[in-house]
């Protein structure tokens, strides 16, 4: 049977080029499909593995034991939480995914991150609102104080004590922007109020002096 194929061939070159050809593409095609699925581990999902509010320690194990790859992305500070716990994570936790997959994670920190403050005295109050924002001090309470030049900017407090360009306070600090009324304050002089009596007791003096 081989030796009539071989003679077939023989006596038809073309047909002979024809198949190896055809043999050659299904070859490749093979190869292609094998290696896609050795790259991409197609069809394998696993499921990822619910870390949040475990220790940082812990969370790294079982997602090393997952055969996971990890990355810390960030450090939140929240009251509520575990300092040194996982506070997100992404993918999340029962995620089905390709093994392999990085999975990112945020820890609580174990103290407030600081942020500096800006210099916002003479500013407009749209200004250091604007720029206190882009520092991430997002919780500024407005309060008006007398000035002869409204929404200009007069000061910057926290818990009651005056801050300046360079202080830091702890993220999600809660601050109290002076800002000027337009109205000025109105000092009164007290040395025209104190002369008063003074003048009315001459006066009376005067009067009794006639009578007698």
């Amino acid at each position: 049977m081989m030796g009539k194929l071989i003679e077939f061939f023989k006596k038809h070159p073309i047909i002979k080029t024809l198949v190896q050809m055809v043999i050659v593409f299904f070859l490749l095609i093979g190869i292609t499909l094998y290696g896609l699925k050795l790259y991409t581990r197609h069809g394998k999902a696993v499921l990822v593995p619910d870390v949040k509010a475990m220790v940082l320690p812990d969370a790294l194990r079982i997602l090393d034991r997952e055969g996971f790859r990890y990355d810390i992305i960030d450090s939140l500070f929240i009251d509520e939480a575990v300092p040194g716990t996982v506070v997100e994570q992404t993918p999340a936790g029962g995620s089905k995914v390709k093994e392999g997959r990085i999975v990112y994670i945020s820890i609580n920190a174990y103290s407030p991150r600081m942020i500096t403050c800006p210099k916002v005295v003479d500013m407009s109050m749209r200004q250091a609102l604007s720029l206190l924002e882009s520092r991430g001090l997002n919780d500024v309470r407005i309060q008006e104080v007398p000035s002869e030049y409204p929404d200009l900017v007069m000061g910057l407090q926290y818990q009651g004590e005056t801050l300046q360009a360079g202080d830091k306070v702890p993220a999600g600090s809660s601050l109290t922007l002076l800002v000027g009324n337009g109205v000025p304050e109105v000092y009164t002089d007290s040395t025209t109020d104190e002369e008063a009596p003074q003048a009315m007791d001459t006066e009376s003096l005067t009067d009794e002096s006639w009578f007698n």
